[in-house]
């Protein structure tokens, strides 16, 4: 064969592979469109979107406590409310030309859906591997915000808003359309529509802003959080005038109002309408079902509101002691024990440093070793009891590397160890339960990540590793004084629609995490003033009148601080730190969270006793050595414990012998040579 040849039939192969790769691909575009059509014609076809959706704008709800104290009046969902509605001919034109610009130049052209800017979304979060663009028009957006699926970014949910969108286009006007996103869209803390966030920022109608000011508030809707102008207004004022610039080029403002709009002082600052708990009536109102939402009516709920404002008193005055130690925020949580329903929630406990948006207590961070009680608890479950021996050593593990110095106190037992928070112990007592064992516990209580699996966090479960909600820990820790069983926190009692419907949220259920005798166990040594005290010093903020069962947890690096403490009566949780993560000054949790959980939980007692559980029958009196945890001998240092009735020690203690000399464990070689110790004495 010539060379010719041979390149011409080389050329025919490679014709080949091309066509057959070619028609390779064309297969992997064509079956998702294929599907992504069939799936709209679908929604189209079988899912029902009511004629009038455009045509209900809701009720304001009117959330109260626990005896009817008006707490906040919350507008209509979506920002439909018909009190406050703003027709598109009454709005600043110079905010709508805003809008338009920079949400959806192409309004007036497409039906409800551009397809080139999906396409173009799509592309960019396939190269940055992730969803970073939406793509939607006005119209989706408007869509979406109907659905209530502002949260749920998915394909279906995309798919569904695509639909709306189209056919709200055929249905009704574009200007209609225009007015009725430019009513609902929200704009930041608590804000809906254009005129919400208007009396807001600036403390009048949108009908009396100045050119700057609408172009200002029309960029918040693209994202509230990064452009909210109350911590954020560099940034949001260099968007309006890039939005400005938009305008000039397009032709609808001219070159010299720009420049005045630019050069006119913006000073928004917060024009609220009082609301109490703030963070809690938005957590409320956000567990409604949509069409109680929307009905508007009195929301029954739980608070306390008298508590409330004595614990968000206490918060800022304990803040206000921390100034010079990099300690900003604070955020609490009290729950009545019994019915874990929610008596006082404080999300923020300064409002200068923090968007209204940050509800501390429903976000994820690391709790420090405000987990170990639920480690522990695991290992008295399984047969261990308070008495047992723990190794608080360094080298206790070789799947856990010690970065630097750190104090080890050798064997140690469970009661001490918890109560001083001892780190290599608890890593000790983990590794012998199982890290498995522990997540299980803590999905069972509600509190672990649901995402993070046993491996992702290893040993440095013990410590924290894994993040949780103060809520949800609060609710957590009920399982110490309600016979090892949890309630989620609830917030609702019932709701008055405004239709002269009353509706009930489903009865919250118990789950079992542990058993009564566990529960009881984990208590009494978290109750232990003594050992508390020989962890931490005398005077204590955790010192009350009564007992109460008590862990602090402070994260890595000082940067969050936590306590939570429980009775028969209460749990009370409060966090303390930064919310944008930067580490305090060296503070721990008995200096910044613990202070402010005595003071919260003095106020909701009311002048009363609070009370710790009954020991249950199966716990009984122990007599164990105070070293080696085994049953006392004629030369052991006697201690008086608790074990449950069938898991008491039986052996008795091999470490001393009948004239009170000690022969250390092997394990403890090293301990010991690093201690300066000797091997037997």
């Amino acid at each position: 064969m010539t060379d010719r040849a041979a390149m011409r039939a080389a050329m025919v192969r490679v014709g080949r592979l091309a066509a057959r790769f070619g028609r390779a691909v064309a297969i992997a575009v064509l079956l998702p469109t294929v599907a992504v059509l069939q799936l709209t014609i679908a929604l189209v076809v079988c899912w029902p979107v009511p004629d009038d959706v455009l045509a209900s704008r809701g009720a304001p709800l009117t959330v109260v406590d626990r005896r009817g104290d008006v707490l906040a009046v919350v507008p209509a969902a979506g920002g439909a409310d018909r009190d406050h509605w703003v027709t598109l001919t009454d709005l600043p034109s110079a905010a709508i030309d805003a809008v338009l610009v920079s949400e959806d130049g192409g309004f007036f052209r497409h039906r409800g859906v551009d397809g080139v800017g999906l396409a173009r979304a799509a592309w960019l979060n396939l190269r940055q591997g992730r969803v970073g663009y939406g793509g939607s028009t006005l119209t989706m957006q408007l869509a979406r915000i109907l659905l209530g699926t502002e949260n749920d970014r998915g394909l279906v949910n995309k798919a569904r808003e695509a639909v709306l969108a189209l056919r709200l286009e055929r249905a009704v006007d574009k200007r209609v359309i225009l007015e009725h996103w430019l009513n609902r869209a929200y704009f930041g803390n608590g804000a809906y529509g254009l005129d919400a966030a208007a009396r807001l920022y600036f403390g009048r109608p949108a009908t009396a802003l100045a050119t700057g000011e609408a172009v200002l508030l029309a960029v918040l809707p693209r994202a509230p959080t990064a452009y909210d102008p109350l911590r954020h207004l560099p940034r949001a004022l260099a968007r309006r005038d890039r939005v400005l610039a938009m305008m000039v080029e397009a032709g609808l403002l001219g070159a010299d109002a720009a420049a005045r709009a630019v050069a006119m002082a913006a000073t928004p600052r917060r024009h609220d309408v009082a609301t109490e708990a703030p963070h809690f009536v938005r957590w409320v109102v956000e567990q409604l079902p949509a069409d109680v939402r929307a009905a508007g009516g009195v929301v029954h709920t739980t608070l306390d509101r008298e508590l409330q404002r004595l614990v968000e008193l206490r918060a800022r005055e304990h803040l206000a002691t921390l100034d010079d130690r990099n300690v900003d925020q604070a955020g609490a949580v009290v729950l009545d024990a019994a019915t874990s329903e929610v008596r006082a929630m404080v999300g923020a406990a300064s409002f200068s440093s923090a968007p209204s948006e940050v509800n501390i207590t429903t976000r994820r961070r690391h709790p420090g070793s405000a987990l170990k009680p639920f480690v522990y608890a695991a290992a008295l479950e399984r047969g261990d009891h308070p008495g047992t021996i723990a190794y608080d050593l360094r080298d206790v593990s070789t799947n856990y590397v010690v970065q630097g110095p750190a104090p080890e106190r050798g064997p140690v037992r469970y009661r001490a160890a918890l109560a001083a928070s001892l780190n290599f112990a608890a890593i000790d007592v983990l590794e012998r339960v199982g890290v498995p064992r522990v997540m299980t516990a803590l999905r069972a209580a509600g509190v672990a990540d649901a995402d993070g699996t046993a491996d992702d966090y290893g040993l440095r479960l013990a410590l924290g590793a894994a993040k949780v909600r103060l809520l949800d820990l609060a609710a957590g820790y009920g399982f110490l004084v309600r016979g090892g069983t949890v309630r989620p926190a609830t917030g609702v009692d019932w709701v008055d629609r405004a239709d002269g419907r009353r509706w009930q949220p489903a009865p919250a259920h118990d789950r079992r995490v542990f058993s009564p005798a566990t529960a009881w166990m984990t208590m009494d040594m978290l109750a232990d003033g003594a050992a508390r005290h020989d962890g931490f010093g005398a005077e204590l903020p955790l010192d009350l009148p009564y007992p109460v069962a008590a862990k602090t947890g402070t994260a890595r690096g000082f940067a969050d601080t936590w306590t939570v403490a429980a009775t028969r009566e209460l749990i009370v949780a409060v966090w303390a730190g930064n919310f944008d993560g930067a580490p305090t000054q060296g503070v721990i949790a008995m200096d910044a969270a613990a202070p402010i959980v005595r003071d919260a939980l003095l106020a909701a007692a009311r002048g009363a006793r609070l009370t710790l559980p009954a020991r249950p029958d199966d716990v009984v009196t122990t007599d164990v050595c105070a070293l080696s945890g085994l049953v006392a001998g004629p030369g052991c240092p006697h201690v008086r414990d608790v074990a449950h009735r069938g898991h008491a020690p039986g052996a008795p203690c091999t470490w001393h012998d009948a004239d009170g000399r000690v022969t250390w464990p092997a394990r403890l070689t090293d301990w010991l040579r690093r201690s300066h110790r000797v091997a037997a004495r």
